[in-house]
């Protein structure tokens, strides 16, 4: 049976996978990031996490990695939180240290890919996937195809704007979805009222007895049931599928987050909204899918 690597780049660590025709992952392996370190860290990071695979039995590599993605040519057209990332070519980069043909796609539409492929929207043909993480991602799948949009920048949804002139979003905007919706934006609430930094997961943790992660909690309910509003209205698709390591914690937040958009939705009950199947191994396993498929177109 045929296998390639499967590659997620993450806000804190790139995850790597020898995986099979079938999904199944052979073998895993998983670096830390170091992104604030910059591109040429993150390169050796990448270099590292597949030598320690057994590439010689993959046949191709694919990578998701965040920011806009030209995916023909394997270009990263702009990101914003790995320093010196935008205008790299990450395709002939890594095929530079690996004998093998690499493939680049946007983290969030492989997330989708792999949900499609052996995941929770394999049933769905109109499909719109969120992830919740370090940032907010964003892809849509309808009549067999990804939304890619004519500057490589389709379905990026966490730079939606949610609030006209609020917080500065790392794409330059102010008032992004991101910044309100990512797991990171729950740490960042926290500290404008009180001071004191913590991580969304800190957060979470002090729900049941700090008054103030109770608000913090309150408020990113609410903003995904306002953002999810405007994600059905959009593009009214048959599901939403909510993925990203924020969704570990979806027995904190996600009945709130329901509440929310079934209040503030005209239609509630014309979509599903359902939580990720794969939610670490997601990256790695669609990766790995767009890998199998175009080195299939290839020859």
């Amino acid at each position: 049976m045929k296998k390639v690597i499967g590659i997620d780049i993450g806000g804190t660590k790139i995850n790597a996978s020898l995986i099979d025709e079938e999904g199944n992952i052979i073998d895993k392996k998983e670096v830390p990031t170091q992104a604030d370190k910059g591109r040429d860290t993150v390169l050796n990071n990448i270099k590292d996490v597949i030598y320690a695979l057994d590439y010689k039995e993959a046949e191709a590599i694919g990578i998701g990695t965040p920011g806009f993605i030209d995916s023909e040519n394997g270009i990263v057209t702009f990101a914003g939180n790995i320093k010196g990332w935008t205008g790299l070519n990450l395709k002939e980069t890594v095929e530079s240290f690996v004998d093998l043909p690499v493939f680049v796609e946007n983290d969030a539409n492989i997330a989708l890919v792999a949900e499609k492929w052996i995941g929770a929207a394999k049933d769905y043909d109109n499909i719109v996937m969120i992830t919740l993480g370090t940032g907010l991602g964003g892809a849509v799948y309808s009549d067999g195809q990804m939304l890619r949009g004519s500057n490589f920048q389709g379905a990026e949804l966490g730079h939606l704007i949610l609030y006209p002139g609020g917080r500065s979003c790392t794409c330059g905007q102010n008032g992004c979805a991101e910044a309100y919706c990512a797991g990171s934006a729950l740490g960042r609430e926290y500290e404008e009222i009180t001071g004191k930094k913590l991580s969304g997961k800190e957060v979470f943790a002090l729900v049941d007895t700090d008054d103030t992660a109770k608000e913090v909690l309150a408020h990113y309910e609410s903003n995904l049931g306002h953002y999810l509003t405007s994600i059905r209205n959009i593009f009214d698709p048959q599901v939403i599928v909510v993925g990203g390591g924020v969704i570990a914690s979806n027995d904190i937040f996600w009945d709130g987050m329901i509440q929310k958009f079934k209040e503030y939705c005209n239609k509630p009950e014309t979509v599903d909204i359902i939580p990720a199947k794969f939610l670490n191994n997601a990256g790695v396993i669609g990766a790995a899918k767009v890998a199998f498929e175009r080195i299939n177109n290839e020859k």
